[in-house]
């Protein structure tokens, strides 16, 4: 039965709604970045502002007393971050006169390319977010600040107050309420992967925010996730080319046993790991964190990692709160006659937006292509 789109019962209201829902379910599950990330869906406008303070932390408490000097407000700095969702559109035509198909099938299936298009859209926004806009940060706006780009953690700085005293007089002292006197970090370090290296020469300190293998890089991130005093374990996200190495790495360089060792079985050299990462193309946990990738990382990014200057992609590690993804009004479908009357055109239309929101919470992984 071909479909039909006419008549007066609104069939062509049913046949652009299922393929709006159909798009929808796709794109929600999809197991892309967007999952990764803070989602929300403004009332109004395509802005959203994230509201970001410095940590609150409490000073010990000692008796006036004996000590007038010992209680400090923490004066909180409060800043917002805006994430913008901009249009995503795609825009495809089909024939009126598609006799081996339904109108069921047919909506389904326009429904699930557009859903799946749109997903892939959202993730290029999260990756884009990894780097931001840096033309466009200024000393005012971070805006448009992705994760630091510097191998070199960024903290809290605890500032030197003035008191009055009860009985009168000035004196100044460096408050201490707002770190209890342990630093806090306000921009992870950038983390540094180079697959191109087959050793690690680097000293101990380069070695700690550099590594040669996925392994090594997992290491230190989670050390760093842990000085950065962050729960849990973070996401990785990674492209192809790790994907490849990090197979190699858990299968001991191949996903088979050569045939000078008897083996037979393509599963002889498989860990369960590398069992897993071969069936569902992701790690669900690596040394407790979650390992993804993606074919959407910026590409010729330039980065200052190990041994210089270099052409890198940019992969990330981060928490649920790191990153916000602001979606405008799910995803509309229109539909109409092309001129003619023969054909129909749909029209998918999205407004998404991801922006990091706090450096604390995730990293930037300078990946090295090729040194300058």
């Amino acid at each position: 039965m071909a479909y039909f789109i006419g008549g007066t019962s609104g069939e062509s209201s049913a046949f652009e709604k299922t393929i709006q829902n159909s798009a929808i379910q796709v794109l929600h599950e999809s197991q892309g970045l967007v999952n990764m990330t803070n989602v929300v869906m403004p009332n109004q406008g395509n802005t959203y502002k994230v509201p970001k303070m410095a940590p609150i932390s409490y000073g010990d408490y000692t008796d006036q007393g004996s000590n007038p000097y010992g209680i400090y407000e923490q004066q909180a700095s409060i800043t917002a971050k805006e994430v913008v969702a901009t249009p995503a559109v795609a825009q495809t035509a089909f024939s009126k006169f598609l006799g081996w198909t339904t109108a069921f099938d047919l909506a389904n299936n326009l429904g699930s390319e557009l859903g799946a298009s749109f997903a892939e859209k959202v993730d290029q926004r999260v990756t884009k977010a990894f780097v931001g806009n840096p033309s466009a940060v200024t000393s005012t706006d971070t805006s448009n600040a992705g994760f630091n780009s510097t191998q070199t953690a960024q903290y809290y700085v605890v500032t030197t107050a003035t008191y009055t005293s009860a009985g009168g007089g000035d004196y100044s002292q460096t408050d201490p309420g707002l770190t209890d006197g342990f630093k806090r970090v306000s921009a992870m370090a950038q983390q540094g992967l180079s697959l191109i290296e087959t050793t690690s020469t680097n000293s101990l300190a380069e070695d700690s925010v550099n590594a040669t293998t996925i392994s090594a890089l997992i290491r230190n991130i989670i050390r760093a996730w842990r000085e950065a005093r962050n729960p849990g374990r973070p996401t990785l996200v990674l492209g192809p080319q790790e994907e490849q190495q990090l197979l190699s790495e858990l299968t001991g360089g191949a996903i088979y046993s050569p045939a000078v060792q008897g083996g037979t079985s393509i599963n002889a050299g498989l860990t369960a790991l590398g069992d897993e990462l071969l069936s569902t193309g992701m790690l669900r946990n690596l040394y407790g964190c979650s390992v993804i990738f993606s074919t959407f990382l910026q590409q010729n990014v330039t980065r200052t990692v190990k041994r210089g200057s270099a052409q890198c992609h940019i992969g990330a590690a981060f928490g649920p709160q790191a990153i916000t993804t602001v979606m405008v009004k799910g995803l509309d479908i229109s539909m109409g006659d092309k001129d003619g009357g023969l054909q129909t055109w749909i029209t998918g239309l999205g407004y998404f937006g991801s922006g990091v929101v706090d450096q604390a919470r995730g990293l930037e992984v300078a990946i090295v292509d090729s040194y300058n």
